[in-house]
């Protein structure tokens, strides 16, 4: 007896160790000196992808001072429209690299060194590598100012901790023990799971899902303690967690589960890589989420489920026998420890028989590929891009919508997730041939609205790669896009002024390239995307005093151009 509890205190201390702050990291200062609010966590479940470091608030601010964690050197620099905007990347002695994303400005220093290279390249979007030792910044050195660059959805600092080998983000949260967090995660739901043909639930060969409440230190489903199944049964958990003082949603960092004492799944994000952080949508109930916008976690693995998370896990969480009694326990634990509990109960049910479902289409193997000709349509899916086997759905409707000079086809469940890119071509008519180069793919709403898809003229299709299954159809794209100044002074006077903006907007494929010109030469004039708009900051353009010429180039997805010139006297 003495053995086997030495054994449980050993697996319980090592499971808090590696979620709690390892003392063997380097002590990294944070990068902002305004209290630490984490409105965004590592690990969190976001649309395709974990998060993959914090979000740290800045009171809904810009132009805070972003300083650097440690000693180090400049890595990378990447400036862009989307993503993360304007980040940068410092290696550490430690072995680790931190990064600094969706920031205002780099420091003076680092800017300058920027701004030539996006001179030298004659585009806002650059990105820069350097040697070690090439660009050295010192502990707590400022580099640059907290923004709103990129994709990022309202003003903070993302910060990340990458191991540099590997370059796999890190919780930045096992680097620190000054944020405050005593709050234990949430466990909302739990559903359960009939996996094979035989399998029940309450009699049916349904999924059931329950919410949960709390109470006697645990989380219960709500309005039972017990439920019959039969045969393979997949669980899966509803759970978010806060810090304290936040009402903001974060993720945990495990999930335990355990059938009669034994442990049947362990999931554990403390890192992970960026090429496996798609299989989130093999480790989600993708189309619960989609349906409810309930975020699920499943405790069992779909077969095409690589996440390197999963510590234990099998293709299903308990083979449930007749008469058997399963007691089933969840332990959802945060980073800094905090730990909450679900219990419940399967009992052993008798197998029921039911009239399994004739299926009208084929069924795709996700281990197989798989390229269709039918309906004027050509559609290629390669092995590996589902995460389970899937019925493939392909149909042709007559529907008229406006905007689309096709009938609608529908290829697959846009609720089944898809991994890698398939390619879906619809043939085109002789009629519209003369149309081919402004021809591309729109996708169809429930309600018949369509959006740009992408796609061009190959073979006789216009074909686009995607990896969303769902209603799509022919459209035209001759609509060029717009441009206008916006915040313009008296008379185009601009002596004032810091910066000339211009807004630029495309109806349906969107801007694909711009170019500002000042007196014939290239000027420097920062994107976002998200505003439509062109910034053009004079601390940037070298201009004398007087009257000059502002000329404008846009482009959108299909090659449509327009152009716009004003003078302005600066």
């Amino acid at each position: 007896m003495r053995k086997i509890l030495l054994l449980v205190i050993v697996c319980c201390s090592y499971v808090i160790g590696v979620i709690a702050q390892n003392n063997s990291n380097p002590d990294f200062v944070l990068p902002l000196k305004i209290k630490a609010v984490v409105s965004g966590s590592f690990g969190e479940l976001r649309s395709n992808h974990f998060h993959s470091g914090l979000d740290l608030t800045t009171n809904g601010k810009t132009g805070y001072k972003v300083y650097a964690s440690d000693k180090g050197s400049v890595s990378r620099i990447k400036v862009s429209s989307g993503g993360y905007g304007k980040a940068l990347y410092i290696d550490h002695p430690s072995g680790h690299t931190t990064v600094y994303a969706h920031m205002e400005r780099y420091s003076d220093r680092i800017d300058s060194i920027v701004r030539a290279k996006q001179y030298a390249e004659k585009s806002f979007e650059v990105e820069l590598f350097f040697k070690n030792g090439e660009v050295p910044v010192e502990r707590g050195e400022v580099i640059g100012y907290s923004g709103n660059s990129g994709s990022s959805g309202g003003p903070h600092l993302h910060y990340e901790i990458r191991n540099k080998a590997s370059q796999r983000p890190m919780d930045p949260m096992l680097f620190r023990s000054d944020v405050e967090d005593d709050v234990k995660p949430q466990i909302q739901g739990v559903k359960l799971y009939a996996l094979e043909k035989e399998s029940s639930i309450k009699g049916k060969a349904d999924d059931y899902y329950s919410p949960t409440v709390h109470y006697d230190g645990k989380f219960h489903p709500k309005g039972w303690k017990q439920v019959k199944a039969y045969g393979k049964i997949g669980v899966g958990v509803q759970v978010l967690d806060y810090l304290s003082n936040s009402w903001r949603k974060c993720g945990v960092s495990s999930i335990q589960l355990f059938a009669n004492d034994t442990l049947v799944f362990h999931s554990l994000i403390n890192e992970f890589s960026f090429a496996e952080t798609r299989y989130l949508n093999a480790q989600i109930d993708y189309a619960e989420k989609l349906r409810t916008g309930k975020v699920i976690q499943r405790s069992y693995l779909l077969p095409n489920n690589k996440l390197s998370i999963n510590k234990h896990a099998g293709s299903y969480s308990v083979d449930v026998k007749p008469g058997q009694t399963y007691n089933m326990k969840y332990v959802i634990t945060d980073v800094m420890g905090n730990t909450s509990e679900l219990a419940f109960t399967i009992i052993g049910d008798e197998p029921s028989s039911f009239v399994e479902k004739v299926k009208d289409h084929r069924v795709v193997k996700y281990n197989q590929s798989v390229n269709i000709d039918s309906l004027d349509l050509n559609v290629t899916i390669p092995s590996y891009a589902l995460y389970e086997d899937a019925e493939l759905l392909i149909n042709k409707q007559d529907t008229v919508v406006e905007g689309l000079l096709s009938s609608v086809y529908t290829i697959g469940d846009f609720h089944v997730p898809v991994h890698k890119f398939m390619s879906f071509g619809i043939q085109i008519s002789d009629s519209l041939l003369s149309l081919k180069e402004k021809l591309c793919m729109a996708g169809v709403t429930a309600t018949n609205k369509i959006y740009y898809r992408g796609g061009k003229f190959e073979d006789g299709y216009i074909k686009a790669s995607t990896r969303n299954f769902g209603r799509v159809g022919l459209a035209i794209d001759t609509v060029p896009p717009k441009i206008r100044l916006t915040k313009v002074p008296s008379a185009k006077n601009y002596s004032g002024s810091s910066s000339i903006n211009v807004l630029i907007s495309d109806d349906f494929s969107g801007v694909n390239t711009y170019e500002c010109m000042i007196d014939g030469e290239w000027a420097l004039f920062e994107y976002d995307a998200k505003q439509n708009l062109l910034t053009g900051n004079f601390k940037d353009i070298a201009i004398s005093s007087g009257k000059h010429e502002l000329h404008v180039k846009v482009a959108d997805g299909k090659n449509n151009q327009s152009e716009f010139k004003v003078e302005f006297t600066r």
